[in-house]
């Protein structure tokens, strides 16, 4: 999964708006992915709910910034990325 995610977000790198976009989709569903694991997950489990809660450590602040990137990334860009951004 992330060898694909990191590929399909690197083609998009010169469209407007469109690799940041895709940034925050594939990232939205892995946050909500956690929160639905949290919330069915027994108490009893706590190594499990601790590797949610640190993929939403990760993923919170990721989301946040993107979709400040996003604002600026959006027509007409006025902030390009560079290659790196579709290794986060």
């Amino acid at each position: 999964f992330s060898v694909f995610s990191t590929h399909a977000i690197n083609i998009y790198a010169g469209v407007n708006g469109l690799e940041v976009g895709q940034s925050i989709v594939i990232g939205a569903s892995a946050l909500l992915l956690n929160i639905v694991q949290l919330h069915r997950t027994p108490q009893e489990h706590t190594e499990y709910r601790e590797q949610h809660l640190q993929s939403l450590v990760l993923l919170i602040p990721f989301l946040a910034v993107s979709l400040a990137l996003l604002r600026l990334n959006w027509y007409p860009s006025r902030v390009f990325v560079g290659d790196t951004y579709c290794y986060f």
